[in-house]
């Protein structure tokens, strides 16, 4: 690891400090507007209306406003001061995996007139400190693969990459093509829960699921996965798709509060082209779906058959972790 001057160890004292929801909100939402605003998402912009609108909540009903928000914004990680502004933020989001406590870093900003002095290092190693203090086995983050600065810069500190991952979307309408020769669709059946499953563990791998709204449980056939979607309100839907018998993969449909439904493709890199370009067009052709879709997939996977059937690239994030 590269060491850190002295110079800079004495600044961070000085200017790092915990983040305070009651006062930060507000300031970390303009600071990582600014930062991101060429790559937001529909989600990202509404997770910054939440951010201020906690913010502005604060002057009436302060402990309101922050028992409201405390399930959906962040309540822990670092600012950097200076200048009587925030000009640095880093937020730290608990998971758990596997009944272990895991730590998520995110929303790591700076504003443009105080790069290049380290500020994002600092902030990041302050968390791994605290990380390290609380004996958090794990710690993540997710880097665009188009941001090869803020890569090397973790790679720099200990970061490894645990994987590459792409997300797809599409509106059911721009859905497009036909169901190739001898391809069929129907609803997944008992039957092809086996191969489903295995095939969703090495696209969605154990290791990296704590963080997706994948719910094997919820997704399981039979009384069990009926029980269990009762009580968890969970709505999902089914496709497979098969040519002579020969299944080339599962796709399932999972309802969300956020701007797109998920989608989560089961299926092995040789028939998964052959999965979505027969899947897609069914269900284009029988107007089942309405919203928004979104497809989270290893990275360099599939890619012209989604595109084939009218998914658009969104980006690739690297899934790198640390043990602090």
């Amino acid at each position: 690891m590269t060491a850190i001057p002295l110079t800079l160890l004495a600044c961070e004292q000085k200017h790092i400090r915990p983040f305070d929801m009651r006062r930060d909100l507000g300031p970390a939402a303009d600071l990582i507007e600014l930062c991101f605003a060429e790559t937001l998402t529909v989600d990202g912009q509404r997770y910054l209306e939440k951010m201020r609108a906690a913010a502005k909540a604060q002057s009436s009903s302060p402990w309101g406003a922050l028992s409201a928000a405390r399930d959906t914004l962040p309540l822990a990680g670092y600012v950097w001061e200076e200048d009587g502004q925030v000009v640095g933020n880093l937020s730290l989001i608990p998971f758990f995996h596997r009944g272990r406590r895991v730590n998520l870093i995110a929303n790591v900003s700076v504003h443009p007139d105080y790069r290049q002095r380290g500020i994002a290092r600092a902030l990041t190693q302050e968390a791994l400190d605290k990380a390290r203090r609380w004996r958090i086995p794990e710690v993540w983050l997710q880097v665009r693969e188009d941001n090869p600065t803020a890569s090397e810069l973790y790679a720099s500190m200990g970061f490894q990459a645990q994987g590459r991952r792409s997300t797809w979307s599409v509106k059911p309408k721009a859905l497009r093509g036909e169901i190739p020769p001898g391809a069929q669709v129907s609803i997944r059946g008992a039957r092809h829960w086996t191969r489903q499953s295995e095939w969703l563990a090495m696209n969605y791998p154990p290791s990296m699921r704590w963080h997706f709204p994948l719910d094997m449980q919820a997704i399981r056939p039979g009384l069990f996965g009926l029980v269990y979607r009762f009580f968890s309100e969970a709505s999902v839907r089914h496709w497979a798709a098969q040519n002579k018998n020969h299944l080339l993969g599962v796709l399932t449909w999972q309802a969300s509060n956020a701007h797109a439904d998920h989608l989560w493709l089961a299926a092995p890199p040789e028939t998964e082209a052959a999965a979505v370009r027969t899947i897609m067009p069914f269900l284009h052709s029988e107007g089942r779906l309405r919203r928004p879709l979104s497809l989270d997939y290893p990275a360099g996977r599939a890619v012209e058959g989604l595109r084939e059937v009218g998914f658009e690239f969104q980006h690739t994030l690297i899934w790198m972790k640390i043990k602090p």
